[in-house]
């Protein structure tokens, strides 16, 4: 499932709410605080505007913890570099915050996919 595919799930509170909560816990680790409303109906933009300045100020400040939350949500590289080139007139902590929110949800929809019914 590429992260381009998930656009079917972004409707569904149940995944929209775990993909909060994956985010929360995965920013937490690194001391970065990101809270939820739990409004489905703005949640990417309410996550965005959260998790845009944690990004920016990483790149700019400590390259090691962004690379370490890169690593924790499982960003490759790849997925980067094709991303910036795709939206090449983006600024690149909001190239990077767009992933971080779609991977989540994708590691949350290949979860519920797999658990046990």
């Amino acid at each position: 499932m590429n992260l381009s595919d998930l656009s079917q799930y972004f409707n569904r509170l149940d995944l929209i709410k775990d993909t909060a909560n994956q985010i929360i816990k995965d920013f937490d680790m690194f001391g970065m605080e990101v809270k939820f409303s739990g409004n489905a109906y703005n949640a990417y933009e309410e996550l965005f505007e959260q998790i845009e300045p944690h990004i920016s100020q990483l790149i700019h400040s400590n390259q090691q913890k962004f690379m370490g939350v890169l690593y924790r949500i499982d960003l490759s590289d790849e997925q980067i570099k094709k991303a910036v080139q795709e939206n090449s007139s983006e600024p690149f902590s909001a190239i990077v915050t767009d992933l971080i929110i779609k991977r989540e949800l994708q590691k949350v929809v290949i979860r519920n996919h797999y658990k046990q019914p």
